[in-house]
């Protein structure tokens, strides 16, 4: 499984890297959008375990869901997102992508890594 450090790591390259929001038509959050991007938690998610059926709930519900097919998903992607301090994780980073102005991220994410001690 991805260390703590290792999804901050591959979440944080690449959103910088992607510099633009997941997003649908209507300006929702998306883990993959039509145009291919990838949101924090879509970008760990293996692209053979990925399906539309996976959109719609966000990670942060399953904070206190027990399972899911998100969860299945992401287990089988190296991600323990069964384990609650991958989930704050998770719930963080993606904080930065659905809630900040792109601009934003690179100090978003500097002082994320900061807190945990990351970086």
């Amino acid at each position: 499984m991805l260390s703590p450090k290792d999804i901050y790591e591959r979440v944080s390259s690449h959103l910088l890297m992607q510099r633009a929001v997941s997003e649908d038509d209507n300006g929702s959050c998306r883990l993959r959008s039509p145009e291919g991007r990838k949101c924090a938690i879509g970008s760990l998610l293996r692209d053979d375990l990925y399906q539309p059926a996976l959109e719609g709930v966000g990670i942060s519900y399953y904070r206190h869901a027990q399972d899911g097919d998100l969860l299945r998903a992401l287990f089988a992607s190296n991600v323990n997102a069964y384990d609650p301090n991958i989930i704050d994780l998770l719930i963080e980073l993606e904080q930065v992508h659905d809630d900040s102005d792109v601009t934003e991220w690179p100090h978003l994410l500097a002082a994320l890594g900061r807190r945990h001690a990351f970086v």
